[in-house]
């Protein structure tokens, strides 16, 4: 399987117990949340709300509880199709830092996923 590259700068993003992260590039900005986020909770089966919110250049949307900005260059590990795929695509790799593995997922796909879970659509 092919390396999936590296990365210079995540946000760690923690959704009640879990974890994920993103590209710190692909955040225009950070801002409080409101009616339209959609929340990561929902590729958790969870009904929490949010108390940040990941913003795209095209105004997309992600809540999630709390991050942190890890400005290391990391290595990307790719992830099985079969993983993948159960992600809607939004699944880039996967991350080592601190000591813990971090699913690096692709914030625009991330959002149409979790937009999908409830049928509501991009």
């Amino acid at each position: 399987m092919p390396a999936a590259g590296r990365v210079e700068g995540t946000l760690l993003c923690h959704v009640g117990p879990h974890r994920i992260a993103f590209e710190a590039g692909e955040v225009a900005s950070i801002a409080a949340p409101d009616t339209g986020t959609v929340s990561a909770h929902r590729a958790f089966q969870g009904d929490g709300g949010a108390q940040r919110v990941l913003v795209t250049s095209t105004g997309e949307t992600v809540g999630v509880d709390g991050l942190e900005i890890d400005s290391e260059v990391l290595s990307v590990l790719p992830p099985s199709p079969l993983v993948a795929g159960a992600s809607g695509g939004s699944l880039r790799g996967f991350v080592i830092t601190r000591g813990v593995l971090w699913p690096l997922l692709r914030l625009e796909a991330f959002q149409h996923y979790l937009r999908g879970l409830d049928g509501v659509g991009p």
